[in-house]
């Protein structure tokens, strides 16, 4: 077991911290705390009044913790994993369940949606997270309000909406690792039209120091804008269109060896090629989508919603996976693919019955294309492949050993690519029936329809050195499928009834409790890559949750806890394959799943807010000889136990002036990195935190951010492709950045 240990404990930094704030601010009386109001249920409610575990985090909360990265939101968020390889390779762990699978046919588990629309599939799933009006993270299937994708739960970003004042703000932010930063928005209108323009550019050179001459790895270099308009040609009547532009060229990930992980030793390139795309390590991604969002009012008991998008992307990343200077492994991905989708919705609303039914089409046409460059001496000598012949380890002399000098390399270049055209058509409905004063119950269903074609073709060249060794066969001793360019396809149909059912029961005015079953699903794969029509079977969940949510009498705290169970059978688990590095999904059997979620707000005074979570997992693939290889082992990104602490500060300084903090510490337990768990990192906790000072008024700020400020040394993720040659590698995580950043607002806010 290949096991990284870490142990770090800034907690008391960040108690210390917070404990000196409020004894500056102990005098202080009748702070409030505000009203969350979420969407989850497809219309306006209290949170507490939803009966699902839901979390909240509102524009000024992001703005005030400086939560502008998805992985930053795994801080405020009980059960939330998120883990970034790249911008182009994203993992969203819900109450211990990982969804990340890349591939072309593969289906997500977490349903991640933009402003109604369902944007999950892997490879565009991530976008700069800036001028927000909220997001919502609900747990649990979530089939019937979230679609098929949120077979574990889903996240909704809803962006800021244009106004009819005027009002603007920028952000300029620069600091250590060149990091750059400028952020802003604009917007304004009559009472009929208004419109919002809102953009960012962040870039910061990499952590990763790379010898070979190329650039540093595992930095960014981002680019955004947001163009809205809302038309409101009469009260009842509000038509939203949003664009979307999401542009990448980062350095690319630094797949290391261990023997040089967190050292300035790393030395990792590609070789000019045909086949990988780019002849530097890196990403070139972009991500477009047009929404269109329609509300009429038909009464004060009925809505009509149609909510339309056009999404399309392309993204291309080479990356070195042997972690060495071996010109062994060099391999790139290019995932292509255009969405649309379309959503008809009624809602009605009664004084005991609220509710919506509708009907929705999702279409997309996605390929994943994967090249191989490598020098075939340095290959089959790494490989061990020549050892019979007196030739062991990785000699980068062995092609001009076995060609006497004639050819000091043999360049070679294969690839494979696998594609999806999928469908589906959703029927749904939800009611909820207040049956006494105290006790409401909620019937949901969602009829799930899908069409699913999948593809794959390939091309593997013979070896030249195993031709000469009498041996007329690729790289790979033909065990992945050369197809020689022609393409091999299958097709399925899938019908499903996902329902769902749920009971709010009010014990008073302050608190309520919850329960919930329902059923979710994971699409069927079609996996080609054998060259016949492989399925592995859908996944199918059980969920079942009991909660409590309110506040404490005659405080100013809300809290919120749940408990879960959940019943896995055909777990699907992404496992890269051993002889040809292909990904591949496979069926796990059966995996339950266990747990306990909790979280509070407290507005300890006017001037200072905490914040707190945490979370207890224990789930597995089950203890079964039927389960196979994976029996008994812990999920893929799994803590045990995770939590967070986090507060919100200003006060005073002079009758103009404010100074202003905030902060947050996360522990996330130790964590295994593949579903054969053979790499494991212990326990890891971080600390961020930001001070400055701003104008009562709030119309300017100036702050100094640290992110990981005890610097502590950790992973994102280990094994990855090279494992499956014997050339395991590691993701390093950020060390400390610093930044300063000042912000400045005009009109209306």
């Amino acid at each position: 077991m290949n096991r990284i240990v870490k142990r770090n404990f800034p907690l008391a930094t960040l108690a210390c911290v917070i404990s000196t704030l409020a004894a500056q601010t102990q005098a202080q009386q009748e702070p409030q705390l505000e009203e969350v109001i979420v969407t989850a249920q497809k219309r306006a409610q209290a949170i507490q009044d939803v009966p699902l575990t839901v979390s909240s985090l509102d524009g000024d909360t992001l703005i005030e913790l400086g939560i502008d990265r998805f992985d930053s939101l795994s801080d405020l968020v009980p059960g939330l994993v998120v883990q970034q390889q790249s911008v182009n390779n994203n993992g969203y762990v819900i109450r211990g369940i990982t969804s990340d699978d890349g591939s072309a046919p593969g289906a997500a588990r977490v349903s991640v949606y933009l402003n109604g629309t369902d944007v999950s599939r892997s490879r565009t799933s991530y976008f700069e997270v800036y001028d927000m009006e909220r997001i919502e993270v609900v747990k649990g299937p979530q089939s019937t309000l979230f679609g098929t994708a949120a077979s574990i739960g889903a996240m909704s970003f809803i962006t800021a909406k244009p106004q009819q004042d005027f009002a603007s703000s920028f952000t300029a932010g620069a600091g250590d690792y060149e990091l750059r930063k400028l952020e802003g928005m604009v917007t304004g209108g009559s009472e009929t039209v208004q419109g919002r323009l809102a953009f960012v550019t962040r870039e910061r050179a990499g952590y990763v120091e790379n010898t070979s001459g190329e650039a540093d790895l595992n930095g960014y270099e981002r680019e955004a804008f947001r163009p809205s308009l809302r038309i409101t040609p009469s009260d009842d009547l509000t038509i939203d269109l949003v664009y979307n532009y999401d542009k990448a060229t980062d350095p690319g990930t630094a797949f290391v060896n261990r023997s040089v992980l967190f050292t300035d030793n790393a030395a990792l390139s590609v070789p000019e090629n045909n086949i990988l795309g780019m002849d530097d390590i890196g990403v070139d991604r972009t991500v477009k989508d047009l929404n269109a969002t329609v509300n009429w009012a038909l009464g004060d008991a009925v809505s009509l919603t149609y909510i339309g998008a056009q999404r399309e992307h392309d993204s291309l990343e080479a990356f070195d996976a042997d972690g060495t200077t071996f010109e062994m492994l060099n391999f790139s991905e290019l995932a292509t693919g255009d969405q649309s989708s379309h959503e008809l919705r009624l809602n009605f609303s009664g004084e005991r019955i609220n509710g919506f039914l509708g009907a929705s089409y999702f279409e997309e046409d996605a390929e994943q294309f994967v090249g191989f460059a490598t020098e075939e001496g340095t290959f089959l000598s790494c490989a061990g492949a020549l050892a019979g012949i007196g030739i062991a380890g990785c000699n980068t002399d062995t092609t001009a050993l076995l060609t006497g000098g004639t050819l000091a390399a043999l360049p070679y270049e294969s690839y494979y690519a696998n594609g999806a055209d999928n469908s589906s058509l959703n029927l749904f409905a939800d009611v909820s029936y207040q049956i006494t004063p105290q006790l409401e119950a909620t019937v949901g269903a969602r009829l799930v329809r899908e069409e699913r074609v999948s593809s794959y073709t390939s091309n593997l060249p013979n070896s030249q050195i195993l031709a000469s060794q009498g041996l007329m066969t690729d790289l790979f001793f033909g065990l992945a499928l050369n197809t020689e360019d022609a393409i091999i396809r299958g097709d399925s149909d899938n019908s499903a009834v996902l329902p769902r059912f749920n009971v709010l029961y009010s014990l008073n005015d302050n608190v309520n409790l919850y329960g919930t079953l329902s059923k979710g699903e994971r699409s069927e794969v079609i996996d080609m890559a054998s060259g016949i029509e492989n399925r592995i079977p859908a996944e199918e969940i059980d969920n079942v949750e009991l909660g409590i949510k309110g506040q404490l009498a005659g405080t100013p705290l809300d809290y919120a806890v749940a408990a879960f169970y959940q019943n896995y059978d055909n777990f699907q688990v992404n496992v890269v394959d051993q002889d040809s590095g292909q990904t591949r999904t496979e069926n796990a059997g059966s995996a339950t799943n266990t747990g306990l979620e909790a979280e509070l707000r407290w507005s300890a005074t006017d001037s200072l807010q905490l914040l707190a979570n945490m979370a207890y997992i224990d789930a597995g693939i089950d203890d079964e000889s039927g389960n196979g290889s994976y029996a008994g082992n812990q999920f893929r990104l799994q803590p045990e136990l995770t939590g967070a602490l986090s507060y919100i500060f200003e006060t005073p300084i002079t009758s103009g002036l404010l100074f202003t903090s905030s902060g947050s510490w996360s522990y996330r337990s130790s964590v295994y990195f593949d579903i054969a768990n053979q790499f494991e990192e212990d326990a890891v906790d971080l600390l961020n935190l930001r001070a400055g000072i701003a104008a009562s008024d709030r119309n300017w700020a100036l702050t100094l951010a640290a992110s990981n400020l005890l610097d502590e040394e950790y992973i994102m993720d280990a094994g990855n492709t090279g494992s499956s040659f014997g050339f395991p590698t590691y993701i390093a995580g950020a060390p400390r950045t610093l930044s300063l950043e000042f912000s400045k607002r005009f009109g209306a806010f």
